[in-house]
């Protein structure tokens, strides 16, 4: 009887690497996040399909003390993406100097203390740049050090079914092997093109509340009527000049969707029918998460709408474990962690009437230096 490969994925957030990895029919164990928000939602969605979430200091965590709480005694392969705000081109550019680039040293160190047959590090693709290479470079030599067989590439999740131009940087590493192999691409040619917007999200209907809808986490953002008269003349696939928001075009993937941190929230893309800015759930098939992947009422929307940007889309996730398990000789069993959504408690404990109250409480304007227009309700 041959025993599932099982894993664990560091920096979780609310766990689309696991997500798609499960997806994929490898098992992973646990998921490790220091935001407890996005442990609960981790543990909302994926505990039913036999995964759990742990609110984890990864600066000062044990690979032992991760063995553990997962209650496996060997992970086969390690998954995660540190977070990536010292490498990204919209954040301060800071690099190796910024003390959170450390977190990339301690999923290194982890690896060296577990030992997994595998692993894949996801990150922004600014990393590549950082330095005139010389950090990834770093990274990559430790790496190797430890016996991996270890390659990178940039990568867009478009190429593998998600609607939504984003570019990541992959790092993969194998123990035993000769080479490393990426995925091949399964999207972006004349017989199969890109996923569009319209094709990911066409059939919802215009945001409203749950009881109006009967879809989760679709909720409808308040603009201001000035607002409302920008956004009703904005072309697809243009930008607004007073406020910078991007229309999506109906038949193109979507921008990049981005998290945002601390009290910064990013623009959120406008949709291109209605005069709005899409919903969390507009956002999630943006990124390629199904419809059972739910955010409970009792998670404020602007940290839906983080989890969201910060996620790896799911469908991306699935690509490269089944590449990995091909490459490891790993067989896949899908069915056996699909799980029944329909254990889980009710995502919605609220009213329509109190949840509409808790996004009015927690409304606040947006001003890009020119004038503050109160343009999200976040």
């Amino acid at each position: 009887m041959t025993t599932m490969p099982t894993g664990i994925e560091l920096f979780a957030g609310c766990g689309g690497l696991s997500t798609g990895f499960l997806d994929a029919g490898l098992r992973v164990a646990a998921g490790y996040e220091l935001d407890t928000r996005a442990v609960d939602v981790y543990n909302y969605n994926h505990v039913y399909r036999g995964s759990r979430g742990f609110v984890a200091d990864l600066n000062v965590a044990s690979g032992t003390e991760l063995l553990k709480r997962a209650a496996i005694e060997r992970a086969d392969f390690i998954i995660g993406g540190p977070p990536c705000q010292p490498f990204s081109i919209a954040g301060k550019r800071q690099g190796k100097r910024d003390i959170r680039a450390d977190l990339v040293g301690h999923f290194i160190r982890i690896v060296d203390e577990l030992k997994p047959s595998a692993f894949m590090l996801e990150n922004v693709p600014n990393l590549v740049a950082i330095s005139g290479g010389e950090f990834l470079d770093q990274v990559e030599a430790e790496l190797r050090a430890l016996g991996y067989m270890v390659d990178h590439r940039v990568i867009s999740a478009a190429d593998y079914g998600v609607p939504q131009n984003r570019k990541r940087l992959v790092i993969l590493g194998l123990k035993g092997k000769q080479q490393v192999r990426f995925p091949r691409p399964t999207h972006g040619t004349p017989q199969r093109p890109y996923r569009s917007a319209a094709e990911a999200i066409g059939d919802l209907p215009d945001a409203g509340e749950f009881g109006e809808t009967g879809i989760f986490n679709h909720e409808p953002t308040a603009h201001s009527t000035d607002m409302i008269e920008r956004l009703s003349v904005l072309e697809p696939g243009k930008r607004e000049r007073g406020s910078f928001h991007d229309r999506l075009h109906p038949s193109r993937p979507s921008y990049t969707l981005r998290a945002g941190s601390g009290n910064f929230s990013p623009l959120r893309p406008v949709h291109y029918k209605y005069h709005r800015v899409i919903t969390v759930r507009e956002s999630a098939r943006l990124q390629g998460f199904s419809d059972d992947f739910l955010w409970p009422d009792r998670i404020p929307r602007l940290q839906q709408y983080r989890q969201v940007g910060n996620a790896v889309p799911p469908p991306m996730a699935r690509a490269f474990a089944e590449c990995l398990a091909d490459q490891m000789g790993w067989e896949l069993d899908a069915a056996a962690l699909a799980g029944d959504p329909s254990r889980r408690e009710a995502a919605n404990k609220l009213s329509d009437a109190e949840r509409k109250a808790l996004r009015t409480a927690r409304k606040r304007g947006a001003s890009l230096g020119k004038a503050a227009l109160g343009m999200l309700n976040l």
